[in-house]
C-alpha cells in the first residue's frame, strides 16, 4: 500500500529539475554568470553560508570569519 506507493516514486524520475532551478536562482542572485556553487556551514555561529565558485574565500554573512573551501 503506502510502502509500494514509495518504492514506486523512488524508481521514477524528480517532477522538478531541483539543480537548475537552484543554478537558476544563484545566478539571479549573484547578478553575474556563476560556474557552480556551495553551501558552507559557519564553525563559530553555525550560519548556513553560499560560496559562489569560483571563489578563493567565502565571509560568513553573520560572523564575518572566513571560509577557505577545499580545492
Amino acid at each position: 500500500m503506502l510502502l509500494e506507493r514509495l518504492i514506486d516514486r523512488a524508481g521514477k524520475e524528480p517532477e522538478f529539475d531541483w539543480e537548475s532551478y537552484y543554478e537558476w536562482l544563484i545566478t539571479e542572485h549573484a547578478g553575474r554568470p556563476v560556474t557552480g556553487f556551495a553551501f558552507w556551514e559557519c564553525k563559530k555561529c553555525l550560519t548556513i553560508n553560499l560560496l559562489y565558485l569560483p571563489a578563493r574565500y567565502g565571509k560568513c554573512r553573520c560572523c564575518s570569519l572566513l571560509h577557505i573551501p577545499n580545492s
